[in-house]
């Protein structure tokens, strides 16, 4: 209930601070839940890098506070109250808060929690650490390697949750806000024109899903999940949008810088996202500027490249914390197995692309990627060249019905410049693909969809912005109306999962709520300093990241191989989890290591464990590794943690921790 009132609460903040900041009549009001939402995060990051994540979220409220006592002593209470009112009814406001409100109240009783492995590994894991230890992940003393994520989504996160007190459906609730935020920038229209603006948030809110390969019958995660995915195509558009909105106003303008920074700081690729959302800002004021070429080229070059500072200035700030923080860790930016740097890889791929030492590989993988722009979905339609087809008309429709001269000269060098800038990102991809990947995945291109989707996405709701804005007749309302109809009649047919997250899908969580249930138990006896060794046998890895994410300490890796004589550890190889078998039974369990009584020890004392944690036995540990521990092992038992008394202990493992259970 905390969290749902604190959501609440901060939602209400948002909204008397946009009152007061539209009231002078310079911003439309629809604009302002986005740089307010990415200007909070950013200040928390100052903070963040400060070691007092938590003080800064005191002083965010504390800002957002003052902005109301600035409208109640500048409008006086009468007019302060006109302002909240007439900024709840824009449609732009009003839909961004219903939505929102909406979000929270159902998340909270739905309880969604996360579903897939990237969300315990990292991108749900570094929230949770965050808010639960009120520090960036990387800073703090135990660091449970989620440092490869970037902060955004935490930072979000922690908005909405300071005070240590952790749940997977706010966080979940958080980032939607962010991302209804993006949409709500879209619809910054004049107040009679109310319809358009409905019709574009609509369309906004359901690309996620339209944008997508959907597996039938499987749950939809579009909304329900911790993954940067979709802050990163909301923030991408979005900026776009909000600089559309701005309208070339000299102050106002800088607030795109806000979002834009915070995209940065959303993945790894977002770099490349930022410069790009920089470099089509930049061009569009060159052409919609008024005056000969040479007067409008040096105001296009500041702005462009004031917002490409901005990005490289976040970027850089990000990697510096990261390897100040963690000097034992390699920080520095590679790819691939090689290590090789970006510009390395950046060179020999453009080499390789222009047919110079082109090997067979790229050759294969260069061909799948063209292959795949027309054959691998991406969207409802089908594959990429449909869904560029159908950007193409959304901006075609823009182009037809806005004013002649400047306004349809900026919308065609606007999509151009966006299909200009995806042909290099797809390229950068295919460079991706050969460097980062093993050869298998490579040509196989796994995740292609995943990686693809957020920029047609954005490209997408940048298009229905710029329809939005110039569809002033009628018939043009009806060509918005007519794209819409289209996104919701598509989705209503191919699109609408059978298990989405307003239907609950509780049997995806039978195994999550068993592992959380055994790992409060086990937490009782357990540390953040901690080392822990999971051993769960027949996993396949699931069990082993539910418990890396729930136990409060350090999951320690495994090994796969062979390790069956002490100091011969030339046969293993470092793994994350692993399941022991004998060495004349390898066909017992996919995720296999060779481990007898005397090497599992050795092991656990080479990793400096205090906890070796039995989720589930079998008969192979209960003959061979019974003599070991505390009562002994049978294969029906319990999940147990064991303390580890040493190498040197008769008994080297005594109960910590016993969890019943029903499923097994």
């Amino acid at each position: 209930m905390l969290q749902l009132v604190w959501g609440l609460f901060v939602l209400l903040l948002l909204t008397g601070a946009c009152a007061v900041l539209a009231s002078g009549g310079r911003v439309h009001g629809a604009l302002l839940p986005l740089p307010l939402l990415a200007g909070s995060a950013l200040l928390l990051y100052g903070f963040g890098i400060a070691g007092a994540l938590r003080i800064g979220a005191a002083l965010v409220v504390l800002l957002l506070a003052a902005l109301w006592v600035v409208g109640l002593v500048k409008l006086r209470p009468a007019g302060f109250a006109k302002a909240c009112r007439e900024t709840v009814t824009n449609p732009g406001i009003a839909l961004f808060l219903g939505g929102a409100v909406f979000l929270w109240v159902l998340f909270f009783v739905l309880q969604p929690m996360f579903t897939q492995w990237d969300e315990f590994t990292a991108w749900g894991l570094a929230p949770k650490m965050v808010v639960e230890r009120g520090a960036f992940y990387v800073a703090d003393p135990v660091n449970l390697k989620a440092s490869f994520t970037y902060p955004a989504t935490s930072l979000i996160t922690f908005l909405f949750q300071p005070f240590g007190v952790w749940s997977e459906w706010a966080c979940l609730a958080a980032l939607d806000t962010l991302a209804l935020a993006c949409v709500a920038v879209a619809t910054a229209l004049p107040r009679q024109r109310w319809y358009s603006a409905v019709l574009v948030f609509a369309a906004g809110v359901l690309l996620p899903y339209f944008f997508r390969d959907p597996v039938p019958g499987a749950y939809a995660t579009q909304y329900v999940n911790a993954m940067a995915d979709l802050p990163m195509a909301m923030l991408f558009g979005g900026t776009l949008c909000l600089y559309l909105g701005t309208e070339g106003r000299r102050g106002v303008f800088w607030l795109t810088a806000l979002p834009l920074a915070l995209l940065t700081l959303t993945k790894d690729i977002c770099f490349a996202y930022g410069l790009i959302a920089a470099f089509l800002i930049g061009l569009d004021r060159l052409v919609r500027a008024e005056g000969p070429f040479r007067k409008r080229l040096v105001p296009a070059l500041l702005h462009g490249g004031g917002l490409a500072l901005v990005v490289v200035a976040a970027f850089f700030s990000w990697s510096r914390y990261t390897a100040a923080v963690t000097p034992t860790v390699d920080t520095a930016a590679s790819v691939g197995s090689a290590g090789l740097s970006y510009g390395a890889v950046l060179t020999g791929g453009i080499k390789q692309l222009l047919g110079i030492g082109r090997d067979e590989k790229f050759a294969r993988i260069m061909a799948a990627m063209g292959d795949a722009f027309f054959t691998r979905r991406v969207c409802l339609l089908g594959g990429g060249a449909l869904a560029v087809l159908a950007i193409t008309m959304v901006a075609a429709a823009a182009w037809l019905f806005a004013d002649k001269g400047k306004a349809r000269r900026g919308i065609l060098v606007l999509h151009l410049a966006f299909a200009f800038c995806f042909a290099a990102l797809y390229a950068f991809h295919l460079i991706l693909y050969y460097y980062n990947f093993s050869d298998v995945e490579g040509l196989a291109l796994k995740d292609y969809d995943r990686y693809l989707t957020p920029y047609y996405q954005a490209w997408m709701l940048t298009m229905l912005c710029c329809l939005g804005r110039t569809a002033r007749r009628k018939v043009g309302r009806a060509v918005l109306g007519a794209a819409v109809a289209v996104v919701v009649a598509v989705f209503c047919w191919r699109g609408v999962p059978s298990a989405g997250f307003w239907t609950g899908a509780d049997s995806l969580y039978t195994l999550r709520r068993d592992v959380q249930r055994r790992a409060e138990t086990m937490n009782t006896a357990l540390d953040w300093s901690d080392r822990v060794l999971v051993l769960s046998q027949g996993d396949d890895a699931t069990r082993w990241y539910y418990y890396r994410y729930e136990l409060t300490a350090q999951v320690v890796n495994g090994f796969g191989g062979f390790y069956g004589r002490l100091g011969e550890t030339q046969d293993r190889w470092d793994s994350d989890f692993m399941n022991l078998v004998e060495s004349e039974n390898w066909t017992l369990y996919d995720y296999k290591a060779v481990c007898v009584p005397e090497t599992l020890v050795a092991y656990l004392a080479e990793k400096d464990c205090d906890y070796l944690l039995i989720d589930r036995a079998d008969d192979y540990l209960e003959r061979n590794f019974s003599p070991l521990f505390e009562g002994g092992l049978t294969a029906d038992m319990p999940a147990t943690l064991y303390h580890f008394e040493g190498e040197d202990a008769a008994v080297p493992f005594t109960v910590a921790a016993v969890a019943e259970s029903e499923v097994q």
